[in-house]
Order: C-alpha cells, then structure tokens, then sequence
C-alpha cells in the first residue's frame, strides 16, 4: 500500500452494493422464521421489527448479532407469552462481553458457553450464510461505484469498512471488479466499523479521513476517528455516488469537505432513517 494523507472508508452492503435487502429479506428473516417455529401474528410482527431495526431506522447496518437480540427483545415485550420465542440471557451474555461478532466467533465462544439458546443461534446465522451465498451471488455494484473508487483511488487509500463476513465481502469484490481499487478489506472478523477505521489510518498513515456509508453506525465509525463522513441515501445510490465523484471528493482532496458540507448531504439520510 502507498501511504496517502487522504483515506476513504467504503461500507459494502447498501452502500457499494445493492445487497442489504437480500440479505436480510431473502436470507436472515427466513432463516429466523426457519428456527424459531413463531405462531403467525408473532412471526408477522418479528418480520416488522426485523426490518425497522436492520433497515429503516437510526440501526440500519447493525451487526447480525446485536440486531438479532434488539428484535427479540422488542419482540418479548409485546408477546412475553409467544411461543416458541427464545430465552435471551446467553445471546446478551455473547453480545455484551465480545468486541467482535461472526459466526466463527459464536462457535468459539460456545466453546465455555454451550448452550441451547446460542445453538439456534448459530443454527440461524450458518443458513442464513448459505442462503445469502445463493441470493448474492453475482451481484453488481451500485451505478457510480467502480468510476468513483477508480478515480478516489489514484489519490486516496480505499479501505473496505463493513460487518459483512470478510470471505463474502472478498468474493462480491473481486467479482465485481473493485479489488484493484481497494487498499485494505475489512470485515466483521476485524471488529467494530471504528477500529477498522483506526486500523486503516495506522496503516496509510492518514491525516484527513471520510467514511461513505448507508448508515447511522458508519456516520458513527467517521466520528470516532475524527473523519467525517457522506452518505449514500437509500434509494437513491446511484445519484449520491455521481455526487460523490463530481463535488464531493474534490472538495475533501482540497480539505475543503467539513462539517458544513456533511451536514448538507447527511440530512436527507437522516430524515429517512428516524427512529420509530
């Protein structure tokens, strides 16, 4: 890698690709629906919750685990007699003493932890890994995408920043084209979206960071470095990247992108992104 002072951090899933609701819609729900045999008002209502905590709220982008747990726990409020609804107590026990979350973090951590409860855990995140193979596979970047990173990346250091599991991340990349823009590929095996941040700035050793992303959590991740950050808007990825390529990337070569500029073109993604 060439060391640049200019750094930016690219989310994956909603933001260079179309494949959030895949993952979620297509894969993580039904793979839920699959393991926990809810009645069908209770099942219902866990697809809603599901979908506001992952992706229509202020936690779009939450990591499977953390996001898992939310929505069983707004869940158990509004049914603490629904059947078939699982105990909590090991999956929060997970959640709150580990750092980074991933399948293959799950099963080491059962290792001293064996449990029932965390066994349909990852009975649920194993499927849903295979269906997500089958739903993603191919899958294209965002109109915008390959031209904006071609051209960041003459004059920046591109770090992938994301909680998608590194092995797809790698796969949707190099099929996609974008790996020979890419400096540094993170995944959820590397912790938090900050310290992917922090790691990719000990790396080039950049002094003027922006984060682009779908999410409050990647806006989130921008202020923890002291970077800021650019949204790409649900819904309107395509325009966002063309902004990004035309005004926004030469203004932050410049150093001229700050706080002004970003709340300008955060406001429409937070707007959407409300909490309920």
């Amino acid at each position: 890698m060439i060391p640049s002072r200019f750094l930016i951090g690219v989310d994956s899933d909603g933001t260079a690709f179309d494949s959030m609701n895949h993952k979620h819609l297509d894969a993580l729900i039904p793979a839920a629906l699959e393991v926990w045999r809810m009645e069908r008002e209770v099942a219902n209502r866990f697809t809603e919750i599901y979908k506001s905590v992952n992706l229509y709220s202020a936690t779009r982008g939450i990591n499977r685990f953390p996001g898992l747990l939310e929505v069983f726990e707004r869940l158990k409020k509004e049914y603490p007699k629904g059947k078939n609804l699982p105990e909590l107590d090991m999956l929060r026990e997970y959640v709150n003493e580990n750092s980074r979350y991933s399948t293959a973090s799950l099963q080491d951590w059962m290792i001293e932890h064996p449990s029932s409860e965390l066994s349909k855990v990852l009975a649920w995140s194993i499927r849903a890994n295979v269906i997500i193979a089958r739903a993603c596979e191919g899958i294209l970047p965002y109109e915008g995408v390959i031209e904006a990173l071609a051209e960041a990346g003459e004059k920046t250091t591109v770090a992938v920043v994301s909680a998608a599991v590194k092995e797809e991340l790698e796969k949707d990349w190099i099929f996609a084209g974008l790996m020979s823009h890419v400096d540094v590929m993170m995944g959820q095996e590397d912790g938090f979206k900050p310290e992917q941040l922090q790691r990719a700035i000990d790396l080039s050793g950049a002094d003027y960071v922006l984060m682009i992303g779908d999410a409050e959590m990647d806006a989130e991740a921008a202020r923890a470095v002291d970077g800021m950050f650019y949204p790409i808007v649900p819904g309107k990825e395509a325009e966002c990247w063309k902004t990004f390529r035309e005004e926004v990337l030469p203004m932050f070569l410049k150093g001229q992108y700050g706080k002004e500029e970003e709340a300008k073109y955060y406001e429409p993604m937070k707007a959407m992104l409300k909490e309920e």
